[in-house]
């Protein structure tokens, strides 16, 4: 299980680029970037710029594994499952744009998080019309070989995929070797907060793991460094170690407020490889 860091965590302080070279330096195995303005777009970056990009990445002793998609209450206008249709045809054009640039840039995974219900409509609706967008995605990404990994959302930001069970659900009606599900550990930690059996109830259909951290309670958007929540990582780890888990450990983390993110980013590896040790 290597280590990696999102980018999504410097949005708000620095280029892409430096992102990545930051990353770089700190000695993390894998990138996971953040898949929308002003770090990597699909509009904002060509194929050109995209090589460069990945030539960064490499330079930096990095391998890019995973896009973190835009989306939930950071995105409101990307909805798979709003009532207006021409919002739900522009949040598929968004993922297909988030497949195409991962197929370009050689990165196998891309997470995929559920739409929100809106006023008037039942919840047996959203979730059609999510699974619908869900598997038109699923389709192209079949077409590109990139694996869509469902990513659960809190209560406070949706009502149709909340739960690991929600998403399990999605997963075997969309019916895809290209669909499988991810955990994301803050968002678990208050929809599910027996991660060690949520782990082992993905089992083998879980390919993917964003590290965060918080008290299991409130409206979910603070992703603080793991070891300054709830979370328990020895058990978590242990149970990824159970069901011989392969993939990798992205830290993915975020606030609403001005943080020393370098140093955010260099005490998440430090702990996370301490407890790794230790299992």
């Amino acid at each position: 299980m290597r280590l990696g860091f999102c980018t999504m965590g410097y949005l708000d302080y620095t280029t892409l680029e430096e992102a990545v070279r930051r990353i770089g330096r700190m000695g993390y195995k894998v990138v996971d970037f953040w898949a929308y303005s002003p770090h990597l777009g699909p509009d904002l970056y060509d194929k050109k710029g995209r090589q460069q990009v990945m030539k960064i990445v490499k330079d930096s002793g990095l391998e890019a594994v995973a896009l973190s998609v835009n989306g939930g209450g950071l995105a409101l206008h990307l909805n798979f499952s709003h009532s207006v249709e021409a919002i739900r045809k522009k949040s598929v054009e968004y993922y297909i744009d988030c497949v195409d640039m991962a197929a370009d840039m050689g990165i196998p995974i891309v997470n995929m998080i559920s739409g929100h219900m809106i006023h008037g409509t039942r919840r047996e609706q959203a979730w059609e019309w999510n699974r619908e967008c869900m598997r038109e995605v699923v389709k192209h990404a079949e077409e590109k070989r990139i694996m869509m990994a469902i990513h659960t959302l809190t209560w406070c930001e949706s009502r149709v995929v909340v739960t690991l069970d929600d998403a399990l659900q999605m997963m075997r009606e969309i019916n895809s070797p290209n669909c499988k599900v991810m955990i994301d550990t803050a968002d678990q930690n208050i929809t599910d907060p027996n991660l060690s059996d949520a782990v082992r109830k993905a089992g083998k259909d879980l390919v993917y793991v964003h590290c965060n951290d918080n008290d299991g309670v409130g409206q979910g958007d603070v992703h603080l460094p793991p070891g300054r929540g709830s979370v328990n990582w020895k058990a978590f780890f242990s149970a990824l170690k159970e069901i011989k888990y392969s993939g990798d450990l992205t830290v993915q983390v975020h606030t609403g407020h001005p943080v020393d993110i370098d140093a955010w980013a260099m005490e998440s590896k430090a702990y996370l490889e301490n407890v790794l040790k230790q299992i």
